[in-house]
């Protein structure tokens, strides 16, 4: 693996070049935003095992290439359930605020006892050697080449990507499986798949992801379908996968204007 994403500097986190988002220079990626996130709330200790099934990340205003740590407080800590509250923390000031759910894992409730498995409808419609390697990555989109991407649009008019991180996220720390998840979650297409990317930017203000399981493999999907109003605003609504099977769903609200 070649340069990290992020670089250790004490309690912070030095944001490298690749950190960076296609639409303002000097602005963070919201893949790396929302990565950073995961890793703060999946190191939130707790009495007993705790599996995030959900992360809301406010993203309303730029974020710059600075210094960064991520501070984390329960906001609820109950035996079954935990709500966390994060603030993403940029030159000491909050640059972004995040919020997730943890619910207790029990052992005893396997998908043999309960009765949940897996559906033919749950696959993947294209397996990641089935679909091309992303060609001609735009100028600006510095984040995206921390990533192996392949996109094949569908017969539905939605697009299927797949994605691998090709270096560490933070230099020094394995890439787990919930920052892989919440870094392509933020990377599903916008309305710059559907509108030239020359005249106008889209921007997603939020990043909401629901998760079932946390991906076994090194890829991660999504099956994405671009939404567009009157008025400059849209919506991306994506499937989540691994090789395997779904492993959720994410949403973005997504401001479309003018570059």
């Amino acid at each position: 693996m070649s340069q990290a994403i992020f670089v250790p500097d004490g309690e912070w986190l030095i944001p490298q070049p690749n950190a960076c988002g296609p639409w303002f220079p000097g602005v963070q990626h919201g893949g790396s935003i929302a990565g950073l996130f995961a890793r703060a709330i999946e190191r939130v200790e707790s009495d007993v095992e705790m599996f995030t099934t959900r992360i809301s990340i406010d993203m309303s205003r730029r974020v710059p290439m600075a210094p960064t740590k991520v501070e984390t407080e329960v906001v609820r800590d109950g035996r079954r359930v935990q709500a966390i509250e994060a603030r993403y923390i940029v030159s000491d000031e909050v640059a972004a605020r995040a919020t997730a759910t943890r619910i207790r894992v029990d052992e005893d409730l396997s998908s043999e006892k309960i009765g949940v498995g897996s559906r033919p409808e749950d696959r993947p419609p294209m397996q990641p050697e089935e679909v091309p390697d992303m060609e001609g990555l735009f100028v600006g989109f510095d984040f995206v080449r921390n990533f192996v991407m392949r996109r094949e649009q569908t017969p539905s008019g939605g697009a299927m990507t797949w994605a691998r991180l090709n270096r560490q996220f933070v230099q020094g720390e394995p890439n787990t499986p919930l920052i892989l998840l919440a870094a392509v979650a933020d990377m599903v297409p916008s309305a710059n798949s559907v509108l030239d990317y020359r005249e106008y930017l889209s921007v997603n203000p939020d990043l909401n992801i629901a998760i079932s399981r946390l991906p076994q493999s090194e890829w991660v999907g999504s099956l994405a379908v671009v939404r567009t109003a009157p008025g400059g605003v849209g919506q991306t609504d994506a499937q989540l996968f691994d090789e395997h099977g779904v492993i959720g769903r994410s949403i973005k609200s997504l401001l479309i204007d003018h570059r």
